[in-house]
């Protein structure tokens, strides 16, 4: 997230103020509304969706680039950059029956993320059962994918998780594996932007900086380096298209931009 806004202040001449809320929620809260208080615009949210959720409920609402969680995007006044949990996995099936899976099957772990990632695949794609199915897909923290990916690596079927399409995680993965990503940088972009996590701070930005409030964003139709950019009337992100990566020789190949 750094390395984006860094870019992005560069580019653009601008000041940069960072605040780390150390992943808490209520620091996040608290930092989000100081920065507006000190006077500075764009003020953007957190990364993740517990701390996102809890800012924009007490500003009632703020730039958001990085809480894909649907409740999140869909909350007063929240302006969100990026595709919507309910899409991940639905992106990993369409990629995965690109490449000859028929039977797909999900693991979701407990929580409210995993859950609406797995609601929005179930409504979309018919799963099956996983003794049956041709690809796994995992949706759930890190550690718990990490354990997930070693139990399921001596079965021959295809796999595909959130957690390796994320900058820096821990490699768990086999070989062959998919990941949903917000953009890939073989899509094209600034210099310095190497990942997903920084390309949204920094597509977020420019967004921010020219609208005249959040509104006006949420009526918005646009497009960016990032992708296309529009909400739906509950606040979702619909115009932006998620890709998906497959890991070859320890680095992620682009399969391709999706249709969600």
């Amino acid at each position: 997230m750094r390395a984006g806004l860094e870019a992005w202040a560069r580019d653009t001449g601008r000041q940069l103020r960072l605040e780390d809320d150390g992943s808490d929620p209520a620091a996040a809260a608290r930092l989000h509304a100081d920065l507006h208080a000190a006077g500075c615009s764009p003020v953007l949210g957190p990364y993740g969706s517990d701390s996102t959720r809890a800012a924009a409920r007490a500003a009632d609402g703020l730039w958001n680039h990085g809480a894909a969680a649907d409740d999140v995007q869909r909350l007063p006044g929240v302006v969100s950059i990026q595709s919507p949990a309910s899409k991940y996995l639905v992106a990993l099936a369409l990629a995965a029956a690109e490449l000859g899976a028929e039977r797909i099957a999900v693991r979701a772990a407990p929580g409210r993320f995993a859950r609406l990632a797995r609601e929005g695949l179930e409504a979309e794609v018919e799963t099956s059962n996983e003794d049956a199915a041709d690809c796994v897909l995992l949706c759930g923290p890190v550690e718990w994918e990490a354990n997930q990916f070693q139990e399921l690596g001596g079965r021959d079927v295809l796999l595909g998780g959130v957690s390796p399409g994320l900058p820096d995680a821990p490699r768990a993965w086999p070989d062959g594996t998919l990941a949903p990503v917000q953009w890939h940088p073989d899509l094209g972009g600034p210099a310095g932007v190497e990942d997903y996590v920084a390309a949204q701070a920094y597509a977020a930005t420019l967004i921010a900086e020219r609208c005249p409030d959040l509104a006006a964003a949420r009526r918005l139709s646009t497009s960016t380096f990032f992708g296309a950019f529009e909400l739906d009337e509950t606040g979702l992100q619909v115009g932006h298209r998620l890709s998906v990566v497959r890991w070859r020789g320890g680095r992620q190949e682009l399969v391709g931009p999706s249709l969600v």
